[in-house]
């Protein structure tokens, strides 16, 4: 069963930009359409997808925002993915974090944030919009 998350938290610091304190999912692998059905929410938000290298180590592919969170990681599982970069990962070992946010101007601003700190494989165009600053998951070792 999935519980609706509590509404992130909205602040502005002293200079003026906005932030947001995202509760993040726990961190889900494999990336599989059970795994997805079972942990993620038919809510609106942003993903992060994340591959692992033969290293050891994890890296985010893509960072990205929905309507349906649920619908939207799994169309990127689906043969009919456009994104070629996104196929090829997730014929790996991937995993994905989530997080909800609500509407959809604070959805924009932090995909943008998101974008700008990852700077990921598979997102070639920049969302635009004007960030919104959050926090970000702990980086997978």
């Amino acid at each position: 069963m999935i519980s609706r998350l509590n509404e992130s938290i909205v602040r502005t610091p002293k200079g003026g930009s906005m932030e947001l304190e995202l509760q993040w999912s726990s961190f889900h692998t494999p990336y599989t359409e059970a795994e997805v059905r079972k942990f993620v929410p038919i809510f609106s938000g942003v993903y992060l997808l994340w591959v692992k290298y033969k290293s050891g180590k994890w890296e985010c592919f893509y960072v990205g925002r929905a309507q349906n969170l649920e619908q939207r990681l799994l169309d990127h599982l689906g043969d009919d993915e456009p994104d070629k970069c996104i196929k090829n990962n997730v014929q790996y070992r991937c995993g994905f974090y989530w997080a909800e946010v609500s509407t959809e101007p604070n959805r924009i601003g932090v995909e943008k944030a998101l974008f700008d700190y990852y700077r990921t494989e598979c997102n070639d165009v920049d969302p635009g919009g004007t960030p919104i600053h959050v926090n970000v998951p702990a980086k997978r070792e």
